[in-house]
């Protein structure tokens, strides 16, 4: 690299799977350099001339890729979910019995590594709530339950048919369990929340999972 400089790191969740036509160094630079900024200084407090110097790329080299200042962060945003779309298979794909408490320590486990590892694409949500009534976003919520559905796969069949299922759709518990680890992690993580439950994240996790599994009552 000229002037002793490193290539930008990629954040964990764009490790597996990079699409091929997005793997140019140049425009790496770009997205890295526009998620610190807009990270840091809000979308609207960026210009594309703080993006160019950031990215040590001229700002004509910017318009080669995105023809404005919201194409970038749009297409921050489709990174991020398609490289999250990409883990969730993943994580799935790896839980054998998805309301075992092993798999649902691992699932807690995966989306605490979702959200530490890649805390500044979280607060791009955020950006885009207040700046763009999350239009990029949206879409991503549209229907977990059904999201989680086509992840479990037959596995959500086979857990209707153990013996003490509730009843209530797997698909529906999963996404919101997912949500509970969610939310719980970026309050630690982006909100800075400092136990925020007053107990470890290893604690907070086990005491959830003991009432999901156990309820709240003893018979």
């Amino acid at each position: 690299m000229e002037n002793g400089e490193h290539p930008p790191k990629r954040p964990i969740l764009f490790l597996p799977e990079i699409p091929r036509e997005r793997i140019d160094e140049n425009q790496l630079r770009v997205e890295a350099a526009a998620l610190e900024l807009f990270t840091q200084q809000g979308f609207h407090g960026t210009n594309i001339r703080d993006i160019a110097e950031k990215a040590h790329v001229s700002q004509g080299a910017i318009y080669m890729y995105y023809p404005s200042k919201e194409a970038i962060f749009a297409g921050l945003v489709r990174s991020y979910r398609y490289s999250m779309r990409k883990f969730l298979e993943r994580v799935f794909r790896a839980l054998e019995h998805p309301f075992s408490r092993n798999d649902l320590r691992l699932f807690a486990t995966a989306m605490r590594s979702m959200v530490y590892d890649d805390a500044e694409y979280w607060l791009l949500m955020y950006i885009d709530v207040i700046e763009f009534k999350n239009q990029h976003f949206l879409r991503a919520f549209h229907d977990i339950p059904e999201q989680f559905r086509r992840l479990l796969g037959r596995k959500a069949g086979l857990v209707q048919q153990q013996p003490g299922w509730c009843g209530i759709d797997p698909a529906l518990v999963m996404a919101m369990i997912y949500f509970y680890f969610h939310t719980y992690f970026v309050i630690e993580s982006v909100m800075h929340g400092n136990h925020h439950l007053g107990v470890s994240d290893e604690e907070a996790v086990e005491r959830f999972i003991d009432i999901l599994l156990n309820g709240l009552w003893e018979d």
